[in-house]
């Protein structure tokens, strides 16, 4: 059985990829995969249409468990209940051919992802900092 190297690459990039890096793959995962959900109802085939809501779903499911709920604060509560609304608009689209909520939940994931982005990018320009050549002046 020969394998998909698409597959393998992203196989090799999630098991290397740094926590944040998942975040930014779990979210272009889930565009892409409504993306397909919206084709799929577009061409009127139920199989793959349900096919891929449910991989939309598993990754909502995965975002939804990965939330650090102990010491996420508010935040960690205001994602929550916007992944547990986009999971319920994925599964309308399926259930009832709603392309628009299919094109919702994939607007607020494009959101969420920019804003992820930004993130990463503030992060990756904090970690890029030389040292503090005095970090003895600091108590933590």
């Amino acid at each position: 059985m020969q394998t998909n190297p698409y597959n393998n690459y992203l196989e090799t990039k999630v098991l290397f990829a740094s926590p944040m890096e998942l975040v930014t793959i779990l979210y272009n995962s889930a565009i892409q995969t409504l993306g397909l959900a919206r084709s799929s109802l577009a061409a009127g085939d139920a199989t793959s249409r349900a096919r891929e809501v449910g991989r939309a779903s598993a990754i909502l499911i995965e975002l939804i468990q990965s939330l650090d709920r102990a010491n996420g604060g508010e935040l960690a509560e205001r994602l929550l209940e916007l992944y547990d609304y986009i999971l319920r608009r994925i599964q309308q689209g399926g259930t009832t051919g709603n392309d628009q909520a299919f094109v919702e939940a994939i607007q607020l994931l494009t959101t969420l992802l920019d804003g992820w982005n930004q993130v990463t990018e503030a992060a990756g320009n904090l970690s890029s900092q030389p040292e503090d050549p005095h970090p003895a002046l600091y108590s933590y």
